[in-house]
């Protein structure tokens, strides 16, 4: 084999070896959040609370940074419910938390595997309208933005899981609700 011809293929394996390793960096240092929802109970009276317990985990290798506050309600944290035939289930009641100003003691910092969450108690019909059968999920979307964070506040470096990043999604949870 001519020298020119191993000098190539020694040089794009090379070449091949440090862009695999520069991505399985930025796969271990990549924020890697992800949100879990349970009902404490499989059934509920109409008249009853439903109690969920709600979870925001760092499912990444590196360390995390989120926004405390939940802000519940639309483009924030939203609990979507559906009914048996699939269609989204709609009531009177109107999440819309604004969530407070940010200050660095309203972050918490999550290692690979570390998680924190809320458990909700609310009347059943801020969730649905009659009896049935319910499937709940939730979606979780930061309310702090990467720019004002850097700008307002002195995080620690790690990375912030801002509103510049997709919404997560829960896994499902069914419920019963009968009279």
């Amino acid at each position: 084999m001519p020298k020119t011809l191993i000098s190539f293929i020694l040089f794009a394996l090379s070449a091949t070896a440090a862009v695999s390793s520069a991505q399985e960096t930025e796969e271990l240092t990549k924020p890697a959040p992800s949100v879990f929802v349970r009902s404490a109970e499989p059934s509920y009276s109409i008249k009853q609370n439903i109690c969920l317990e709600i979870q925001l985990e760092n499912t990444g290798k590196a360390p995390l940074l989120l926004f405390r506050s939940w802000g519940w309600g639309v483009a924030r944290t939203n609990i979507r419910v559906f009914g048996a035939d699939g269609k989204e289930v709609f009531t009177t009641n109107l999440a819309d938390q604004i969530p407070p100003t940010p200050t660095e003691a309203d972050f918490v910092r999550l290692q690979a595997n570390e998680f924190f969450g809320i458990r909700l108690n609310e009347i059943a019909t801020h969730f649905v309208n009659v009896p049935g059968t319910y499937t709940l999920l939730v979606e979780y979307k930061s309310t702090v933005s990467e720019e004002w964070a850097q700008k307002h506040l002195r995080l620690r470096q790690i990375p912030l899981w801002s509103m510049e990043h997709s919404t997560i999604v829960s896994n499902k949870v069914r419920i019963e609700v009968t009279k």
